[in-house]
């Protein structure tokens, strides 16, 4: 199976908890690659953290892998585009991987990521419903990202099938 799924929610609404819950599913914990600059999924990947490029450089043609990019907030922006994530999830499809990206923002998610995935799980966030889905040009996601807004649970969150 292949997928690419982002998760995106403000600070303390419960993002790496619910990714923790994903990864105890996965059967083969040696297919995991975590990028963690926190070191949050230490007992998953206790390995020394590298530079983002290099990370994805070396991870380049494995298969059948879960891909866990936590913070990516901090290293993947709107103004460019990370040319191995870009090809990482481009072939998911073809390699069986599945990518997993964590952001802080809805503001945060690079038009070609959210391009480029197949599911969105929305936590809490402080962005402008309105303005995100003028941006990333999806009508559905005001009405979704308003709900998780107004629920009482910090910790609701709703999933929306991309493509």
């Amino acid at each position: 199976m292949s997928k690419a799924i982002i998760i995106v929610g403000a600070t303390e609404t419960g993002k790496t908890t619910f990714v923790k819950n994903m990864i105890k599913r996965v059967p083969n914990k040696g297919a995991l690659f975590i990028y963690d600059i926190n070191n949050e999924y230490s007992e998953y990947f206790p390995y020394k953290l590298l530079d983002i490029d290099d990370f994805m450089e070396k991870t380049q043609f494995i298969s059948k892998g879960v891909f866990v990019l936590e913070e990516a907030t901090i290293y993947l922006n709107n103004r460019s585009s990370n040319k191995y994530l870009v090809d990482l999830m481009t072939r998911k499809r073809h390699t069986f991987n599945t990518i997993i990206l964590v952001f802080h923002s809805m503001r945060a998610v690079p038009r070609y990521i959210y391009e480029l995935s197949n599911y969105i799980v929305i936590f809490k966030t402080n962005d402008s419903p309105d303005m995100t889905s003028r941006e990333l040009k999806d009508d559905r996601l005001e009405g979704i990202m308003t709900r998780v807004k107004a629920h009482k649970n910090m910790h609701y969150h709703e999933v929306l099938k991309i493509y």
